[in-house]
């Protein structure tokens, strides 16, 4: 009885089945199995507005992993670690950003920060998915994760249902850097992270923090990308 219960409570946090086609998980796969995580469409173009925001001197690179697209087994990948408190999801997708960080030879990486979510919504929630993602990072570079270095400064309202202009209006000096972090983050080279970009509203919003405590180099980095048409997820 009592291995029936722990059974079921690892595969709570573990699932043994796919998330997406629920064929039985085997060996290292974890959440999705081979065939469903090799079919997840990699995101292998430039954010449309990256030149801009280099060019401005907001940020000195963006990437994102994944294409979000609805259907698809990465929509069920994120709804597990959205809603579902599958944190170990987030782990998984933040070692993919960590692969493709590695890969740059010419930048040496001093610190991960994780969007902070405002301490309201943290409560809800009772955690920050984007922390799980620079867990993930850490996994693959070995750098530091600082969290509270960067705080929400006021609770915005969900972006969902807002275009592009509004979503910047919306997060505009809702992100501050904590003083007492300042001297930490001044010339450090710095891979800030999300999980999903759509607009890049709220993730540049918080670039411009670290850039204004002056930071080295700054990559804004997310699992995924999404349309801005791609609705909820």
């Amino acid at each position: 009885m009592l291995k029936k219960i722990f059974n079921g409570f690892l595969n709570f946090i573990l699932p043994n089945t796919c998330l997406a086609c629920d064929e039985p998980l085997t060996g290292a796969q974890n959440y999705l199995c081979e065939k469903c995580f090799a079919a997840l469409q990699r995101y292998d173009e430039i954010h449309p507005w990256q030149k801009e925001e280099i060019a401005a001197g907001n940020i000195d690179h963006s990437m994102s992993v994944f294409w979000f697209r609805e259907g698809t087994a990465i929509q069920q990948l994120f709804h597990a670690l959205k809603y579902q408190k599958m944190q170990k999801a987030g782990i998984l997708l933040g070692e993919e950003i960590g692969k493709l960080a590695a890969a740059e030879k010419e930048i040496k990486f001093d610190l991960i920060i994780p969007v902070p979510l405002h301490k309201a919504r943290k409560r809800d929630r009772t955690y920050n998915q984007s922390e799980s993602i620079a867990e993930g990072i850490n996994n693959i570079l070995g750098i530091e994760v600082v969290t509270g270095a960067v705080t929400r400064s006021r609770y915005t309202p969900t972006q969902t249902r807002l275009n592009r202009s509004e979503r910047k209006d919306n997060v505009k000096g809702a992100f501050a850097v904590n003083p007492e972090s300042a001297q930490q983050l001044r010339g450090k080279n710095i891979i800030l992270t999300d999980d999903v970009i759509t607009t890049g509203a709220t993730i540049l919003e918080c670039a411009s923090a670290l850039k204004q405590a002056k930071c080295g180099k700054l990559w804004i980095c997310s699992a995924a990308y999404a349309e801005l048409r791609s609705g909820n997820i």
